[in-house]
């Protein structure tokens, strides 16, 4: 028992070892994090969640180490910088499509909860940290369908889609109607060698089921790929 807590006491100070075990600890939680937005086609993906969450913990870590070593000043006044700052990196991720959404917001308050838990490892409170990233990856994972089931927000729904190099939104859309949907705002992005990407909005009206809705455009003979972005 003994020599736990003097294994725990070392790891909270700052040295070589400690400080080793936090960016590794620090990377390895925003990229869990990470993972799941990289999945779902996030501007903001794995080494984006990675950088902020130890770029935080190298940020506390130097406070932490200021403070030991000239025994003077406050070890969490860089920590509160962080905390406010990363909001500039969040509103970069936030996207309004018309009138009629906004995405992203998940995206931002993943990357200052990120940044939050790089902090709380930076100082050495690492079971903080690790619960924080596990219930994180819980909420971001799971509790879509939960939110979904419960609040009933379906009205418009966003879909990555790829389609045929040669399709046409035009013949898509009139295809999407007879299935009781209507094509909102549209990105198109850069056609590929043998197919073009495309986020689409879709008005829900008639409540259909996400999965249904997803495994009807997955029939489609147009389009070779297609997953929510939210």
């Amino acid at each position: 028992m003994k020599t736990v807590a003097e294994a725990v006491e070392y790891l909270e100070g700052i040295n070589l070892i400690s400080i080793s075990v936090r960016i590794l600890m620090s990377m390895i939680c925003g990229g869990v994090i990470g993972i799941e937005r990289g999945r779902s086609r996030q501007p903001a993906g794995m080494r984006t969640y990675m950088l902020v969450c130890m770029g935080a913990a190298v940020v506390m870590m130097t406070g932490q180490y200021m403070y030991d070593h000239f025994q003077s000043g406050d070890p969490a006044r860089l920590g509160a910088q962080v905390i406010s700052g990363i909001g500039f990196l969040g509103a970069g991720s936030i996207i309004t499509f018309g009138k009629t959404k906004i995405k992203g917001l998940t995206t931002a308050a993943g990357l200052w909860t990120a940044a939050c838990i790089g902090l709380s490892i930076g100082i050495g409170f690492y079971i903080a940290g690790i619960i924080a990233t596990m219930a994180v990856s819980l909420i971001m994972t799971q509790f879509k369908k939960l939110e979904y089931h419960l609040i009933f927000d379906d009205v418009w729904l966003s879909m990555y889609v790829e389609m045929d190099e040669d399709a046409k939104m035009a013949d898509i859309a009139r295809e999407i109607a007879g299935f009781g949907l209507e094509i909102g705002e549209v990105q198109v992005g850069k056609k590929r060698k043998g197919f073009q990407k495309a986020v689409i909005n879709l008005k829900n009206t008639e409540h259909k089921g996400r999965e249904e809705v997803l495994k009807y455009l997955e029939n489609m003979k147009e389009i070779q790929f297609v997953k929510y972005t939210s």
